[in-house]
């Protein structure tokens, strides 16, 4: 019996010192880079930004819709003409530097609540 709960106390304890690394630890991931999906990027203003400012006409461009699912380092190696690894690193750092923060919540955390039915149940 004894056992069990020394397993117990031991769990608690871990636990206690795992989430503070591991929320130390989510800090450390950046909220875009080259490999975010373009349309993600595009959602976001401060991305968006970086992609217009480096890429003019980007999200605009007629073929939009056919590569937004993909991301910079996709389209990169598909076309590695296109564009400089360079650029792409440049625009990596770029996309890299803006905070998490400013990373769009998921669409339904934005979602209003559902209002009450005007009909009442019987």
């Amino acid at each position: 019996m004894r056992t069990g709960f020394r397993i117990l106390q031991l769990a608690i304890a871990l636990q206690a010192i795992a989430a503070p690394l591991h929320a130390v630890a989510g800090q450390d991931k950046p909220a875009f880079s080259a490999r975010t999906p373009i349309e993600q990027l595009a959602a976001n203003p401060a991305a968006k930004a970086v992609l217009e400012r480096e890429l003019p006409g980007f999200t605009t461009h007629p073929q939009y819709d056919q590569f937004k699912a993909m991301s910079l380092e996709t389209l990169e190696a598909m076309f590695p003409d296109a564009m400089p690894h360079e650029r792409l690193k440049a625009i990596d750092a770029a996309l890299r530097a803006i905070p998490a923060a400013a990373k769009s919540p998921p669409a339904s955390a934005t979602a209003p609540s559902p209002s009450p039915s005007p009909i009442a149940p019987r």
